[in-house]
């Protein structure tokens, strides 16, 4: 392949990313500051920016290129992988049609101001019509995309490429059958004393903990920033611009610096990213659950630990004076501790997996015919009697808690579990090889964990398929023995007999 043509293959890359950029500053925008009833003008917007980008993807020029790239590369080259991966992605949008990506793309917007509505006013009816027709459109374009198997796995394989039902669901039923003995256990002996976590802790203090920890984590905020939403997430449009929203609840700290904490591990992935490969099909995140895998290890791995709080307490003390009796061991049982709830993001770490199953059974279902959109709060409903053994009182703390679906990530919910796997394998591997990680935190010495993350992990972007990722790292396929052992541990110690 000759220099001019790799030159204009990278050129006509480049301006891909650069509209995935700018369509996420604006999705970044809309969930942030943006004024309610900007949402359907914003719509058009972001509808024309995905079309313009799918017709960019779908150009002949780039797949000829992208062949001829991959062709005349040598195996285990950047090269090779590069020009994979491309056709990788050209494959996906060729069998969807522009219109239908422009109406998807527009409708998320319209989607989303419905879901704030109705999410604020615990009314399904208001949302139900927006989320009818969003589930039409993905119906048909995962008829478009999807091969053998399921058509619901064309709508995974955009968040974890090769992930297929048929693998995940005893990969669901195990866990299942594993969790639930272990909630029995903890419901059976005396409930963990909460009070550490508990008080008045006004926002700006809870956002000035949650920035410290992050910052000794190694988030730069020279290259990022922090902002409240609706529902936390981070978005990166470049290693140097990494947007991380919040939010809080005034009397327990928890939600907000698990919040930060969890975002910050993704902030870290993307500000690790290699810049070699900026602005190229390599220069991403290999998948949703390896960047699950950074957000759940610095949240809980890290920041549950005992180490972590033999650093912390001082500064929890300096800004939560209300906490000034509050000890290491104290706040850790409080951090364990395993109980049924209704909200995803807040539930604990035996129990996370079963909120994420739930939600994978009722897309599976909503995609096979099964389901309807009408039918959703009372499946959602039902499922949680029927696995956790309560019941939302309100839509809003029970459909309608998960912005997802408003932006038609269906396929996303899976990511979460398979993330959670593998932080808790990546962590063995990691303590395997650096020693004593729980003393290294309690020195507040981060580094050296963060160093091992941005050389195992973060620098080889989309190289690797996120499976060959965690073999290579980890030396095994990836499964859900290290977090059962480190679920069953903290359950063990939490609630001893």
């Amino acid at each position: 392949m000759s220099s001019a043509n790799r030159q204009r293959f990278f050129e006509l890359w480049g301006e891909i990313d650069d509209l995935s950029s700018a369509t996420e500053v604006l999705e970044w925008d809309q969930e942030t500051y943006m004024p309610r009833k900007g949402l359907p003008g914003r719509g058009k917007v972001m509808a024309t920016l995905a079309g313009l980008r799918h017709d960019k993807l779908c150009a002949p020029e780039l797949r000829t290129l992208a062949e001829d790239l991959a062709a005349d590369s040598v195996e285990g080259s950047a090269g090779l992988a590069q020009g994979r991966e491309a056709i990788r992605q050209i494959d996906r949008a060729v069998k969807v049609p522009t219109a239908l990506t422009r109406e998807i793309a527009e409708l998320e917007s319209l989607s989303l101001a419905a879901w704030s509505e109705a999410r604020k006013t615990s009314s399904f009816p208001i949302y139900q019509p927006l989320l009818e027709r969003m589930v039409e459109l993905k119906r048909q374009e995962a008829a478009c995309v999807a091969s053998a198997g399921s058509a619901y796995d064309g709508l995974l394989d955009d968040y974890e490429p090769g992930a297929k039902e048929a693998e995940l669901i005893p990969l669901f039923a195990d866990l299942r059958a594993a969790l639930v003995p272990i909630l029995q256990t903890a419901q059976s002996r005396a409930p963990v004393d909460e009070s550490a976590v508990q008080g008045a802790f006004p926002e700006a203090a809870q956002r000035a903990l949650g920035q410290r920890a992050a910052a000794a984590f190694g988030f730069r905020f020279d290259a990022g920033r922090l902002d409240l939403s609706t529902h936390p997430f981070c978005t990166g449009f470049n290693r140097g611009d990494v947007r991380m929203t919040w939010r809080f609840e005034e009397g327990d700290f928890r939600p907000a610096l698990y919040g930060i904490l969890h975002e910050t591990g993704h902030g870290l992935y993307e500000q690790g990213l290699p810049e070699v490969w900026a602005r190229t099909p390599l220069g991403a995140p290999v998948s949703l659950g390896i960047h699950e895998s950074q957000s759940r290890l610095w949240e809980n791995l890290v920041g549950r630990s005992k180490g972590f709080w033999k650093w912390a307490l001082p500064l929890l003390h300096e800004h939560l004076p209300g906490t000034s009796k509050v000890t290491v061991d104290g706040i850790w049982k409080a951090l364990h501790t395993v109980k049924p709830s209704l909200i995803r993001v807040e539930a604990d770490e035996a129990t996370y997996n079963l909120h994420v199953a739930i939600r994978f059974d009722i897309e599976r279902r909503l995609f096979a015919g099964n389901l309807e959109v009408s039918q959703l709060p009372e499946a959602w409903d039902d499922a949680y009697e029927e696995l956790l053994g309560i019941r939302a009182e309100r839509v809003a703390e029970g459909v309608l808690q998960d912005i997802h679906w408003a932006l038609g990530s269906f396929g996303y919910f899976p990511t979460y579990t398979l993330g959670t796997l593998a932080s808790c394998q990546l962590f063995e591997a990691a303590t395997e090889q650096l020693g004593d990680l729980e003393g290294q935190f309690g020195q507040g010495e981060f580094a050296p964990l963060l160093r091992w993350l941005r050389q195992e992990v973060h620098q080889h972007g989309r190289f690797y398929s996120a499976g060959e990722l965690i073999e290579r790292t980890t030396g095994k396929p990836l499964g859900a023995e290290a977090f059962l052992k480190y679920v069953r541990r903290n359950v063990e110690e939490a609630y001893p007999v």
